[in-house]
């Protein structure tokens, strides 16, 4: 079973880019997702339907000489975007990893994103879990000023008012990380 997480790093990135980075990355969803003791998901979605979702990654930022190919790139009716899926394996126990997923959103050329391993079986030293249900969006595509019929206006966020990315982004040293537990996709749908 995978249990999706957002990593620390990307929340502190989404922090510090510019507005218009911070959008795309947004756009892109770019997200891991422990996948058993020395595994990882990485997921992003895109405007098109990919035929080998790919991600490259590696120990060191530079150096990302480490390439996995996945076959799950999956959308449902009224989607604007494709959930890509590309499953890592067989790595090293609480180490921290660099990866670029292959086409991401337009215009965009960024920096790895970054995920920890989860940490060795039996490893018995706490830790702290952010869980959340509901991520967010921001951007032309996710927050508005304004909801449907029948939503209070006091339960709409407004101009200055911080969403759940945010409030992530101003806590990043509270949390090893974040579980997230409302999953893009329906679990029965991916398979990897």
């Amino acid at each position: 079973m995978c249990t999706p997480v957002w990593c620390r790093p990307l929340c502190r990135r989404f922090a510090t880019d510019r507005s218009f980075e911070l959008q795309q990355s947004l756009n892109s969803q770019v997200r891991s997702a422990y996948h058993g003791s020395t595994g990882v998901i990485i997921s992003w979605n895109t405007y098109d339907q990919l035929s080998n979702p790919t991600v490259h990654y590696g120990l060191d930022p530079t150096q990302l000489t480490q390439v996995a190919v996945g076959n799950v790139s999956i959308t449902y009716q009224t989607s604007l975007t494709y959930n890509n899926h590309v499953q890592l394996s067989g790595l090293l126990p609480n180490m921290q990893y660099y990866y670029l997923p292959d086409h991401l959103m337009p215009d965009v050329v960024p920096e790895p994103y970054t995920f920890t391993t989860s940490r060795p079986l039996g490893d018995s030293s706490p830790l702290s879990v952010g869980v959340v249900i509901d991520m967010g969006a921001m951007g032309d595509e996710g927050l508005t000023t304004y909801a449907g019929t029948g939503v209070d206006n006091r339960t709409i966020l407004m101009p200055g008012e911080q969403n759940t990315i945010q409030s992530l982004a101003a806590e990043t040293s509270s949390y090893d990380f974040v579980a997230h537990r409302k999953s893009m996709v329906p679990r029965p749908a991916l398979h990897i």
